[in-house]
This record gives C-alpha cells, sequence and structure tokens, in this order.
C-alpha cells in the first residue's frame, strides 16, 4: 500500500501542523499532498511554508493564498468592501510574507495531476472547476456529476470548504481534507486524511480522516503577540469560521492584548495620566478640547466605514487632547515634538504599544504623512498601522476646523456615498480658515477612506 497524508487549509496555523505531521510521520507515510492555503488569520506564514517546503510536499495554491499575493493590487477596492478584520488578515500577512516565500507562492499551480499506486489524482483546492467553489457532504449528486465528468481522474483530491468528507459519484472518488488549522464545525482539533492506495492498477483506496489534539494556546498566544484582532484566536478556540465566532463576542474570554479602555476606572486612569501630560506641557485647553470633541464627532459618523470600536475611539481621544503638547519647546516641529513627549513623558502607567499609536496619532495631525521609513510607525504591527492613519487622518480634519481656535464649528454630520465623504459643519461665523486647512489636511482621510472629501457649512442661530 502506498500512504499519502492529505493536507489542506493551514492557514498559518504552525502548532496544528506540526502536530499533523507528527501524526502521520506515526502512521508511515511516504508522500504529502497539500491541497493549498498555506496562509491566513494564523500568526506563522512564513514559517508554515518553509516547513512544508522542507517536507517535500506536494501542494497547491489556495485561494487565499492568492488574495494575499493579489493584496497590493486590490487594497484599495478591498477596504472597504471586506469585513475589517478580513482586511487586516491580508494586510498582515502581505506585510509579514518574505520574498522568497511571496515567490515560491507565485510559482505553485492551481492543480496538479498525479499518478500513485495506479490511480489517476486530480489535486485542486475547491473544485475541478473553481478554487472557490465550496465542496460539502451536502453538495447536489448532480453537481458532482458534472465535476466528475470534467476530470480524468480516479481520486479527486480538495480543501476550501475546511468539511471533511468522501463521496464517490460515476467513479470518481471525491476526497476533502478537512482544514488542518481553521477547522469550522466545532471542533478545534487539527484534521486531515490518510489515504491508502494500493500499488498495482485497479486497487481500491482507503481514507480514514483524523482529528488531531494540538497546542490551541500557542497558536493564540502568537495571535495576540503580533496584536492580531482577538477574533482570529477565537476561531482557533471555537473551531468555527470567522462570520460565526464574530456572532457573539461578549463570550469571548477577555483579549489579552485589547485590555484598552478596559473598565471605567482603569480609562479614567489612564486619562488622568493623559491629562496629567497636557497639563505639564502648558497645553492651550480651549482649542485641545474642542478638537478632540469633532474628532470623537467624526469617529462616531464615520463609524460605518472604519468600524472600529471602544478602544480605538479612546486611542484617538488620548491622541487628540496630546496632539500640540510639543508647543512646550516652541512651534517648529511641534507635532514631532509631541511624539517624542509621549513616548517619554507620559506616565509609566500606559504600556509602551500605547505610547507608540497615541504618539503616532498625534504627530500625524501634520506634517508628513505615516511611512514605514519613521521608525516609530515602523515599530507597530500592520493592524496598528492600519488603525493609526485611520485615526490621525480623522484628527487631521478635525484639527483643520478649528483653524482659527475661535470654535467656528460648534458640530458636524457626515454624508457617506460610494466616491465622497462631505462633512457639514454647524457654525455661527463664516469659517472659511477652517474649511481651507481642513481640505489641505484632508490629504491621509482621502487617502484611508478612499473618498474625496468635501467639507460645507449651515448657519445656526
Amino acid at each position: 500500500m502506498v500512504r499519502v497524508a492529505l493536507i489542506g487549509d493551514v492557514h498559518a496555523n504552525l502548532p496544528a501542523l506540526e502536530a499533523v505531521l507528527h501524526h502521520a510521520a506515526q502512521q508511515g507515510i511516504e508522500a504529502i499532498w497539500n491541497a493549498g492555503d498555506f496562509v491566513g488569520y494564523g500568526a506563522f506564514p512564513n514559517q508554515v511554508i518553509e516547513r512544508l517546503r522542507r517536507e517535500n510536499a506536494v501542494s497547491i495554491v489556495g485561494n487565499y493564498d492568492l488574495r494575499v499575493l493579489k493584496f497590493n493590487k486590490k487594497r484599495r477596492k478591498w477596504r472597504w468592501k471586506k469585513r475589517l478584520e478580513r482586511f487586516l488578515a491580508f494586510q498582515w500577512a502581505d506585510h509579514v510574507l518574505t520574498p522568497a516565500n511571496r515567490a515560491y507562492l507565485s510559482a505553485l499551480p492551481c492543480h496538479r495531476t498525479l499518478r500513485a499506486g495506479g490511480s489517476g489524482v486530480l489535486l485542486t483546492h475547491g473544485s475541478p472547476a473553481s478554487s472557490d467553489e465550496h465542496l460539502t457532504p451536502r453538495t447536489p449528486e448532480p453537481r458532482l456529476r458534472e465535476l466528475a465528468s470534467m476530470v480524468e481522474a480516479d481520486l479527486v483530491i480538495c480543501g476550501h470548504s475546511h468539511e471533511p468528507f468522501v463521496r464517490e459519484v460515476n467513479g470518481v472518488t471525491f476526497i476533502n481534507t478537512g482544514s488542518v488549522g481553521r477547522p469550522d464545525d466545532g471542533d478545534p482539533r487539527a484534521c486531515y486524511a490518510l489515504l491508502e492506495l494500493g500499488r498495482s492498477s485497479g486497487c481500491d483506496s482507503q481514507v480514514h480522516h483524523h482529528r488531531v489534539a494540538y497546542q490551541v494556546g500557542r497558536a493564540v498566544a502568537a495571535i495576540r503577540k503580533q496584536r492580531l484582532p482577538d477574533a482570529f484566536a477565537q476561531m482557533m478556540i471555537q473551531g468555527y469560521a470567522l462570520d460565526v465566532v464574530m456572532e457573539a463576542p461578549e463570550t469571548w474570554d477577555a483579549p489579552v492584548t485589547e485590555a484598552i479602555p478596559g473598565s471605567e476606572r482603569e480609562q479614567r486612569r489612564r486619562l488622568k495620566a493623559v491629562v496629567k501630560l497636557a497639563e505639564r506641557c502648558d497645553y492651550e485647553a480651549r482649542h485641545t478640547h474642542h478638537v478632540t470633541y469633532l474628532a470623537r464627532r467624526l469617529f462616531d459618523e464615520l463609524e460605518p466605514l472604519h468600524r472600529f470600536g471602544p478602544q480605538e475611539h479612546f486611542w484617538l481621544r488620548c491622541g487628540s487632547l496630546l496632539h500640540d503638547i510639543g508647543w512646550v519647546e516652541g512651534q517648529q516641529g511641534h507635532h514631532k515634538t509631541s511624539l517624542r513627549l509621549i513616548l517619554n513623558e507620559l506616565d509609566v502607567s500606559v504600556d509602551e504599544r500605547e505610547r507608540l499609536i497615541m504618539g503616532s496619532i498625534a504627530r500625524y495631525h501634520r506634517g508628513a504623512l505615516p511611512k514605514d521609513k519613521h521608525d516609530h510607525f515602523s515599530a507597530l504591527s500592520p493592524v496598528d498601522q492600519y488603525r493609526v492613519s485611520i485615526l490621525a487622518a480623522i484628527l487631521r480634519v478635525a484639527d483643520g476646523l478649528d483653524r482659527t481656535h475661535r470654535k467656528a464649528v460648534e458640530d458636524l454630520w457626515c454624508e457617506i456615498d460610494a466616491r465622497r465623504i462631505v462633512v457639514t459643519c454647524d457654525v455661527r461665523m463664516y469659517p472659511i480658515p477652517e474649511r481651507e486647512a481642513a481640505q489641505r489636511k484632508g490629504d491621509l482621510f482621502e487617502r484611508v477612506f478612499d473618498r474625496d472629501l468635501k467639507v460645507g457649512w449651515q448657519l445656526v442661530a
């Protein structure tokens, strides 16, 4: 008999892959066939690719792998068309993939035809018709017959649906490997299939699916260490897809690295440290608090686009309160001075990551836009860079709306469509300098929201 380990949908979960490979080795396998989706949601994309290459696995590229490879071209389109967590998963994988591993994925085919033990085999990710087609235990038999007629193979090995099954139609056996790294059926254990083939033509094949326990805690800890959304950790813990775990986030255990804003007492303590630093720097309270109010209003009005929550709202509030503290050393380069003071002088009760986030928001309220060459920005994870870019974009516009420090703009609301965002301001005096400043400082705003910005006003009594 020829014994082959059939794996798929590892999704950057190295602990699960290692457990499966160890289990498969104990079964005396002679080969590994991988149905694709090396990356996505887990914290080990490079390590997964490199481990499977060392194992000489016969692999194809998955639909998720292809999306990560296309991310730079699709970034602007996907930012608002995809769920935020999915966008961040693509962004992070694109950011961390090494050039060598990117080239390896790019060179992989979408399917392979193989021969083993006298049987013809098609290795594909989704179905013979499409890498995006889900084949499940419930796929109608007429559809399987149609797919069987498209291939010249005895076996079709697939993944993508994350649902293990074996079905035989018109002499063709369809085998779904299940998911190594991201099961979707409520069983968080890793899943793979052991295929046994007779060495001579015409011998029957046998398939056994195995569920393998692994160090889920290690996978979860790595996700949190990379500051990825805790929903990704919950997918590993619960054994369900993203959409399912997002239905009831209130049932999750409190995320280890996402404690802000936390309890009201904790939030007050951190805000007290922020305000204390602002006061030590002799900040202009009237202007600062009004800009903070306008930034928070923009945050609320734009929630359908950014889809952030209380944590990001808190960081925006803190960055806004501290954005002008650099004036204590003079106007020239005061945004950079604000960053330095936040990093060096903010109360030690605020951790380093939060200082970087708050400091970066304050630093980018004017001047250059966020760049990887800026040390403080490159020190952030891709997910936090994304957050900072959006929050700083909001602060830039809010600061422009109080250009003359007269509180000319009392309130605002936004109208959003596919091409532009109209910010209408309630005013008691004509705010021409404010409108001009907000439009001028709207460069980052237009980039991150992928829409034109238009500022208007209406006079109120």
